[in-house]
């Protein structure tokens, strides 16, 4: 029965998106659910550390240092 529901689900509302789309909202999603001060309400409102998403900025900045073109690098 549950198939039979996921199908019709399915048919009715296909997704039309590109896959490319598909793909990122994948990895956002798993983006997302990395984060451990993620937290949110019944009403739908979302909240997190600032810390968190400064912390992950950081280390993210530093993995793709080497992408960016020395010339584009602000001096410290």
């Amino acid at each position: 029965m549950k198939n039979i529901l996921t199908r019709l689900w399915s048919f009715v509302f296909s997704d039309n998106r590109s896959d490319r789309e598909k793909e990122k909202e994948k990895h956002f999603i798993e983006a997302i659910n990395q984060l451990e001060t993620l937290t949110a309400t019944p009403e739908g409102k979302m909240s997190i550390d600032p810390e968190e998403i400064r912390d992950q900025i950081l280390k993210s900045r530093e993995a793709y240092r080497d992408f960016v073109d020395p010339s584009h690098r602000r001096r410290r």
